[in-house]
């Protein structure tokens, strides 16, 4: 029988973790721009409010967040620092499917206490060999590489109770392999998201997880585990992806409070103040509209994760909702830059840099907005898209 550990922490508590993340991000943002990494002090930060704990499942002893403060928790970050915020998510989210490897390996990365990454691009090279596999490939954009000792890496496999070739996650330790800094991009440079070389790692099989077990019933393959766990309670991909959408809405809201001061504060040469200006104020208008819309659509996509337990769900429409999230507050950041005009475009003006990562999330897989939207009216004329979330 699992022991459930009670130690419940206030919204309040977590609210405050994650200003103290943001804000102390926030005044190394530039720093963190130029080195396309956050700094130490930030991963230890992030480390010290045990951040990377708060969904782990009960027994565990930590205050097992609900979806509706691990969502404000992720966009009090984003407010103020994207790249921060993406890292805060991940830290966070990648121990969820650690919880399903089988409980000597959960609790060996759990008790360690490391950080976790993961790429589950399917390109790994998996080759039988005795008592395990060797695991190879070049893996790009491993965001939080640089302060992890444990990450999970992709892979395509055949296994004798399945015909077809099945998506897997291996676990790997960071210290075996290589990591290349290639990271240089317009957006989330913080994220240090760098180039992972695994060549011919042995893992045994039980570092391997089957994606399409998780899909089937949301529980792991051991008996005794926490009931009321939310990921075991939860469409495992909706869950994993969440952070993306609750991010975004951070980093608008943030761009939407800068539009209003830099406008209010800005005097055009005729002498006009551009707050008195109908164009800045249908603007502004505009802006908040869409911010109350990519909330609601948030708050929307928290309550079917709430709802769907276990059973089937529409995994079409969660991403179509993400990316929907995902793109009202993207023109927010490009409506903000193009209506103030030259002066945000400098580099370092918290518009302009909110503005490259709202975009850099917008292009990550899971939040294409063609790709979500398309899903979406295939599944809803009776297409089978397979779509998982």
């Amino acid at each position: 029988m699992v022991t459930v550990v009670e130690n419940k922490a206030s919204y309040e508590e977590i609210m405050q973790k994650a200003k103290r993340i943001g804000e102390a991000s926030e005044l190394e943002a530039i720093e963190a721009d130029l080195n396309s990494t956050i700094s130490p002090r930030i991963a230890d930060i992030i480390r010290e409010e045990g951040i990377h704990r708060l969904i782990l499942p009960k027994e565990f002893g930590y205050p097992q967040l609900d979806w509706r403060t691990f969502v404000d928790m992720v966009s009090t970050v984003g407010y103020h620092n994207l790249s921060a915020s993406w890292l805060t998510y991940f830290f966070s989210v990648h121990n969820s499917w650690v919880c399903y490897y089988p409980r000597h390996i959960r609790d060996e990365v759990i008790n360690q206490g490391g950080f976790v990454a993961d790429v589950f691009a399917p390109i790994g090279k998996v080759e039988p060999v005795e008592d395990g596999y060797l695991v190879s490939g070049k893996y790009n954009f491993v965001s939080g590489i640089n302060y992890s000792d444990w990450v999970g890496v992709g892979a395509i496999m055949k296994f004798e109770d399945n015909d077809e070739p099945e998506r897997v996650g291996i676990l790997l330790k960071v210290s075996d392999l290589e990591v290349v800094k290639t990271w240089d991009s317009l957006g989330l440079r913080g994220s240090g998201s760098n180039t992972l070389i695994v060549d011919k790692v042995f893992v045994k099989p039980d570092a391997i997880l089957r994606f399409s077990k998780i899909i089937e019933k949301s529980q792991p393959p051991y008996e005794e585990f926490d009931q009321d766990y939310l990921y075991y309670n939860t469409p495992f991909y909706p869950g994993f992806y969440v952070g993306f959408a609750a991010m975004a809405v951070g980093g608008a809201a943030r761009v939407l409070d800068e539009f209003e001061k830099h406008t209010a504060g800005r005097v055009r040469f005729s002498g006009i103040n551009e707050k008195d200006s109908p164009a800045s104020q249908r603007v502004l208008s505009e802006l908040n509209l869409e911010m109350l819309s990519a909330k609601s659509l948030l708050n929307e996509y928290v309550a079917m994760m709430e709802t769907d337990k276990g059973g089937p769900y529409e995994g079409a429409k969660y991403k179509a909702i993400r990316a929907k999230i995902i793109d009202k507050c993207t023109q927010i950041g490009v409506k903000s830059l193009l209506t103030l005009g030259g002066h945000a475009l400098l580099k370092g003006h918290p518009v302009e840099l909110f503005t490259r990562d709202l975009m850099a999330i917008a292009t990550h897989i899971t939040s294409l907005y063609e790709d979500g939207i398309l899903g979406y009216g295939r599944h809803l004329f009776g297409v089978n898209t397979n779509i998982q979330g």
